[in-house]
């Protein structure tokens, strides 16, 4: 392994995804989304604690009251720790289940949803407004990363092999004039999860070759680091100044011998970036 990458957890999640950074707790969640799997990963500790839950979560995001609210099955959940259960807000109309979500930079919980075959256009962002999901960006093919400017004037959405970026209404949660910012090469990978750091660059997890990419604000590719495996799907900054990058894995579609050629698929892994991530606001609904 890479000198500049630690191995945190070793669980050879079958498609590690979504972490989240919570500050109060000092802890990490990420999901197994294929396993239906909560995992909780303590950094004082080093103990990685499993939940099975009774549907697959593909997106977290944290509550003002210091709960989990999710992207799971056809639409928004809660979800119980104590008793590892879902308690769903409300369905959504277009795509086969959820995908990506996460918080905008006024605490609302924006998710999308994909098609298991990846229809071209069929799927969509969602906004929770309270017990109610709105419609926020029509005719998405396989949304696999979301994130914010530190401003919030800014959305970027993985699609397939492009980041759109759209203008932001913060105050109205609307997203206008979607625009191609970056397209990536079928040789750099596929990129999914999506983080931003406090000077506004971006930064991509770019699975099946593990590099990850940091673009300047303009989409310029500035930086690119390689992780110690292919199989990387999102990254998040954590740690007490949100120094640290948290990054997921998969190995799902792998036999053992590709196991032994890339044995930190399915691990959770962290470096220092040299970047300080942009802070994220809880969940603001009820």
């Amino acid at each position: 392994m890479s000198e500049d990458f630690e191995l945190l957890v070793d669980r050879q999640a079958l498609c590690g995804a979504s972490p989240l950074w919570m500050s109060a707790l000092n802890c990490v969640y990420w999901v197994d989304l294929l396993r239906r799997e909560l995992h909780t990963y303590s950094r004082d500790s080093g103990v990685d604690e499993v939940r099975v839950l009774p549907g697959a979560v593909t997106a977290l995001g944290t509550t003002r009251h210091g709960q989990l609210i999710a992207a799971a099955g056809n639409g928004f959940s809660r979800i119980y720790l104590g008793r590892a259960a879902l308690e769903p807000v409300v369905q959504v109309r277009s795509g086969d289940r959820m995908g990506v979500g996460a918080c905008d930079p006024a605490g609302r919980f924006v998710a999308g949803t994909v098609t298991h075959n990846r229809d071209l256009r069929a799927s969509a962002l969602y906004v929770l407004d309270g017990d109610r999901a709105r419609l926020l960006v029509d005719g998405v093919t396989s949304a696999a990363g979301l994130a914010w400017s530190p401003d919030g004037s800014r959305m970027y959405v993985v699609d397939t092999r492009t980041i759109w970026v759209y203008d932001y209404d913060v105050d109205q949660a609307r997203a206008y004039s979607g625009r191609q910012w970056a397209v990536c090469a079928e040789s750099e990978g596929s990129p999914e999860g999506v983080a931003v750091d406090a000077e506004g660059c971006v930064w991509v997890a770019m699975h099946w070759t593990g590099r990850i990419h940091r673009y300047s604000p303009r989409g310029d590719l500035e930086t690119v680091l390689w992780a110690p495996t292919r199989r990387i799907t999102s990254l998040a900054f954590g740690g007490s100044r949100l120094e640290e990058m948290y990054v997921t894995s998969a190995c799902f579609g792998y036999d053992e011998l590709a196991l032994l050629a890339d044995p930190y698929a399915g691990a959770l892994l962290r470096f220092k970036p040299g970047a300080v991530g942009a802070r994220l606001p809880p969940w603001q609904g009820i």
